[in-house]
């Protein structure tokens, strides 16, 4: 049996447009365009058997869902495992402030981010091993169905590393832009990539 991923990253925040700063664990919200992109997201997945929407506990990933939710009669349910990585003391910079304040750190992190660790933070090393943890609890819960994940950027690239079997230092080679939608399935053999970063419904 095969359990089909549909991996989506949430709407656009104020945080994410322009000069992006460090999100992490600050429950930003969607803006007016990243409102629009959950119903998007919706209508473009009106036609798939979901049978469970799960997504990061916070405001923006929540209200990514709600519109596909909605429409699905399904509740959202939120999961720890979605949850950005948690920034720490960067919470809230750009990355050149970011730069100036911990130098080796975004060297590490914009360089080979599977060695990084935020000061105060999280290390991209735990964000690795919950994202596998949700995986090894959500495919056998839920075999022969498919399921939603919202997410943030870093765990769905993250994710896609796990999935594809990418190292983790390979996280900045895979784009995921603002309400793009990803589908993967877990088979027999593992897993099978079968979209990445599709964004034609914002279109």
């Amino acid at each position: 049996m095969t359990t089909r991923f549909i991996l989506i990253r949430h709407g656009q925040t104020e945080w994410n447009r322009g000069a992006e700063r460090f999100r992490g664990r600050v429950d930003v919200p969607l803006n007016d365009l990243g409102r629009a992109q959950a119903q998007k997201i919706a209508a473009r997945l009106a036609n798939e058997e979901i049978a469970g929407i799960y997504a990061s506990p916070m405001q923006r990933t929540l209200h990514t869902a709600q519109p596909l939710a909605d429409a699905r009669q399904l509740p959202v349910q939120p999961h720890p495992g979605l949850l950005d990585i948690d920034v720490g003391a960067v919470e809230g910079m750009t990355i050149e402030e970011a730069r100036q304040a911990f130098p080796e750190v975004m060297m590490q992190w914009l360089n080979r981010p599977g060695v990084a660790k935020f000061p105060k933070g999280e290390s991209f090393k735990k964000m690795r091993a919950r994202i596998v943890a949700l995986l090894d609890e959500l495919a056998p819960k839920h075999n022969g169905e498919t399921i939603a994940l919202v997410t943030h950027r870093v765990v769905c690239s993250a994710m896609l590393c796990v999935v594809l079997g990418l190292e983790p230092n390979a996280l900045w080679r895979i784009q995921q832009d603002n309400a793009c939608v990803n589908f993967f399935e877990k088979r027999e053999q593992g897993f099978v990539v079968t979209l990445m970063n599709d964004t034609h419904h914002l279109e």
